[in-house]
């Protein structure tokens, strides 16, 4: 896609300033975790033009082309002297999620013609698997997929395109790693684990609900364990991450662009709403859940049942729902009770 071009898919688009010129290609979007030449960022409110400016005082916005949300544009016009010098350019649209949705089908699009999983890539020659790793029958593999050395694969494993496997992981049945996952060393990922879905994004105009286009990845760190049934969306534009050592049990789920750090607990049925960012050694015990797009620190805590509706500092043990710190909650969980026995 050129600049030029950026009109037909978006209808609201304007373009306000072209730094480069109208067939300066328009490769992929980025977003927060990393600034991309040729790559479109949006932007839409303050955390977002935040992250802008601080990208290009470190001089990663080079040949990026900015998106405005058009009422958010006016707010800082004034400070583009500092900002946009080295971008490609910018424009505004009337809204940046409809935007997204439109946009991102054209570059899904692009990426999805890359991918063949029709035909086995060990027949087409573009599958790479170490002589050492063990694969069962009844397991299919996607183009340009590496496996590595002493890894092991188990009967009814699917591995889609661009995906990946490090050496001495295990894939036990009926596993499915969606195109451009990326396993590291030392995991295991039990049966019925899908990793890399799609993530749960849609913006809602004239009675459609517009899918936005994922095609981020999933990236899973060294010596980490999923159990059984445990979904892992991609991220939308960059990868969703899972860190070294995390452990996940059976049926967690993990949306798009969630971050995990390294020692992560996550116990049975947990379930990590998109863009949330868990430090390392963060536990969460069975059936608790975390909101969309906060920040859990480091060494946090989370009771079973708990659902976390804001950003925790490190070293937080909460419960209940909002979750609160968990002898205020049990205090009040007490005085409920008093309260109830009462005539």
């Amino acid at each position: 896609m050129h600049i030029s071009e950026i009109s037909h898919y978006e209808s609201s688009f304007n373009l306000i300033k072209n730094q480069r010129s109208d067939d300066f290609r328009i490769e992929g979007i980025c977003d927060r975790h990393g600034f991309s030449s040729h790559h479109i960022y949006f932007c839409a409110s303050k955390p977002f033009w935040t992250h802008l400016r601080d990208g290009a005082q470190k001089g990663k916005i080079k040949d990026t082309f900015i998106i405005f949300d058009i009422k958010f544009l006016k707010l800082v016009e004034s400070e583009f002297d500092e900002v946009m010098t080295d971008v490609a350019g910018w424009g505004s649209v009337e809204s940046v999620p409809l935007a997204m949705s439109n946009l991102s089908k054209p570059f899904y699009d692009d990426i999805r013609a890359t991918f063949n999983d029709e035909i086995d890539g060990r027949k087409m020659g573009t599958a790479k698997i170490d002589p050492t790793a063990k694969i069962a029958d009844n397991v299919f593999i996607g183009a340009d997929v590496a496996i590595g050395a002493h890894v092991v694969i188990h009967s009814g494993v699917r591995i889609l395109s661009q995906s990946s496997i490090d050496e001495n992981s295990e894939i036990y049945p009926n596993v499915t790693l969606m195109p451009k996952t990326k396993i590291g060393k030392e995991c295991r990922i039990h049966s019925g684990t899908v990793i890399g879905s799609d993530g749960f994004g849609y913006n809602f105009d004239a009675g459609i609900h517009k899918k936005v286009w994922h095609m981020g990845g999933v990236v899973v760190g060294d010596q980490v364990e999923m159990g059984s049934n445990t979904c892992i969306d991609q991220g939308t534009f960059s990868p969703t991450v899972i860190g070294d050592g995390s452990k996940l049990d059976n049926q967690v789920q993990v949306g798009h662009n969630v971050h995990l750090g390294k020692g992560v607990i996550l116990c049975g049925q947990v379930a990590i709403a998109g863009s949330t960012i868990i430090e390392d050694y963060c536990v969460f015990g069975g059936q608790a859940g975390a909101a969309p797009d906060i920040r859990i620190g480091a060494g946090s805590q989370v009771a079973g049942g708990a659902g976390v509706t804001g950003s925790l500092e490190a070293g937080s043990t909460v419960g209940g729902h909002p979750a609160r710190p968990v002898k205020e909650w049990l205090r009040t969980q007490a005085t409920l009770r008093k309260l109830s026995l009462k005539k």
